[in-house]
């Protein structure tokens, strides 16, 4: 795959909407508008057979009467009129057509053969093809979009293939949402022609892309798949969200964009054997992407475990064992130095318990992951001082108000200034420490601090220790890599 086709898909000088329009909530008017807020240096044209302006600038009848080079095409008008404008493309040397029409392969035998004819008669003429059937896609670090239904995302390292659009973009919204911010994403649409394979190949060799992520019905180039993802996992993360998994959902992913969904077995073995992280939730693909993007890889499955009580613990402890983690035996220097914080009547073990002390949190992670015996630590007591304002504000006397708000923000502080040193701490081990807060306290300073340096929290116990096995798989695959790689001659 040449790069320029993604240049001119992701960063293209100039673009050609045809079918832009002036009423307003016509896809149209929607695109158009979004292309041009993203122009910035770029040249923006507006195609339409009727308009002789849109939105107060030039409109042009046919792509081809366009004065100056167009490298990407977004093709916006009904399926009827489709042909002739891959057609206009070819002749103007358009590099890149993006087909945002629905209509074709995933509306039966006649829209089939529409959008083969489609992508033969682009092909003849050397140009590539997004979609049909496509919602768009954006680059954050050249502020370039072509879909309307997003906008205004902070840069990231997260790259997003989705064969679904609308799913992709509320990927796109939870995500950004959560703090975690994107790269990339394309809705692939019916790939015609350009395929999931070639995302997923670009993607690989992005360097503004981290970790990929993807949304995938089926796949329409298996060995190549198995070629490409080996490849790619060795660079970087990859973590596919595969639909279809039941009779019910392979009918209805074929409904959707066309896709052979195939058997569930294959794909899960398809996975495993080229180190791709399967996932099989929205939070799920959301918790793993923001983890692989910020956390370490663990040297182990070994988890040492924070709580304010038993219960928590226990809890905790069940759902490792049920991920396939291990709980870590702490070393006889880390007891010593809890039993040096924490009140007597601690249980002396893991899950340590700090028997309610829950304002003893920090001074009792740092032992514990600096404990060689420990590879990832999970604190299911963090945001002590916005917990407190989420109660005590609620029933305090109103003389007491400012008293009281004034010592959370000082606590606040305090907290903030241990997360920072936890973090580094973190960073320099090379040790994950996954957090779970209690709810109601997302919109407070800690929170928004953790948020703004790229760290997850998860709002159950269970989903933080999913997420902890996906890391530890994929460093034991790329350790397995590493193993297998012939030694050079001394």
């Amino acid at each position: 795959m040449v790069d320029t086709v993604f240049e001119s898909l992701f960063n293209p000088r100039s673009v050609a909407v045809i079918g832009a329009s002036n009423t307003f909530g016509k896809w149209g008017f929607n695109i158009f508008n979004r292309v041009l807020a993203s122009a910035d240096g770029r040249r923006v044209f507006p195609v339409n057979a009727e308009a002789s302006e849109v939105v107060g600038i030039k409109a042009y009848k046919r792509v081809t009467e366009i004065p100056e080079p167009v490298e990407l095409a977004v093709v916006t008008i009904p399926p009827q009129y489709v042909l002739d404008a891959v057609r206009d493309c070819v002749e103007k040397r358009v590099k890149v057509i993006e087909i945002i029409t629905a209509g074709f392969g995933e509306a039966g035998a006649e829209g089939a053969e529409a959008e083969r004819e489609a992508v033969a008669i682009a092909r003849r003429g050397g140009v590539r093809v997004v979609g049909p059937n496509s919602m768009g896609h954006l680059n954050t670090h050249a502020d370039f979009y072509t879909t309307p239904w997003i906008t205004g995302l902070p840069t990231g390292g997260v790259g997003l293939i989705s064969q679904s659009g609308n799913f992709g973009i509320n990927i796109v919204r939870r995500g950004t949402a959560l703090g975690i911010g994107f790269s990339k994403f394309i809705s692939s649409g019916n790939e015609a022609d350009l395929t999931f394979e070639d995302y997923l190949e670009y993607f690989a060799a992005d360097p503004q892309t981290k970790v990929i992520a993807a949304y995938v019905e089926g796949l329409r180039q298996g060995r190549r798949f198995l070629t490409v993802a080996r490849k790619a996992t060795r660079r970087k993360p990859v973590i596919i969200l595969k639909a279809g998994r039941t009779h019910a959902g392979a009918r209805a992913a074929r409904s959707h964009t066309a896709a052979l969904a195939g058997e569930d077995q294959i794909y899960n073995a398809a996975f495993k054997q080229t180190g791709v992280i399967r996932v099989n939730e929205v939070d799920e693909i959301l918790d793993a992407a923001g983890a692989l993007i910020r956390q370490p890889l663990p040297r182990g499955r070994r988890v040492a475990i924070l709580t304010g009580g038993g219960g928590p613990g226990v809890i905790a402890a069940d759902a490792c064992a049920r991920a396939g983690l291990e709980l870590a035996d702490l070393q006889p220097e880390t007891i010593a130095k809890l039993d040096r914080i924490l009140p007597p009547r601690w249980p002396r073990g893991n899950p340590v318990d700090m028997v309610g002390e829950t304002n003893l949190t920090y001074p009792c992670l740092l032992p514990l992951i600096e404990d060689e015996n420990v590879d990832a630590v999970f604190s299911l007591a963090v945001g002590f001082a916005d917990a407190i304002r989420t109660i005590i504000m609620d029933y305090v006397k109103p003389e007491l108000q400012d008293q009281v708000n004034t010592y959370i923000k000082l606590e606040e502080q305090k907290e903030i200034k241990a997360l920072n040193k936890l973090i580094q701490r973190m960073d320099a081990l090379g040790k994950p420490v996954f957090l779970f807060p209690p709810s109601g306290i997302e919109d407070f300073g800690t929170m928004r601090h953790l948020r703004e340096n790229g760290i997850l929290t998860y709002a159950s116990i269970e989903r933080g220790a999913r997420v902890l096995a996906h890391l530890a798989d994929y460093a034991d695959y790329l350790r397995d890599l590493t193993a297998e790689q012939p030694h050079e001659p001394e």
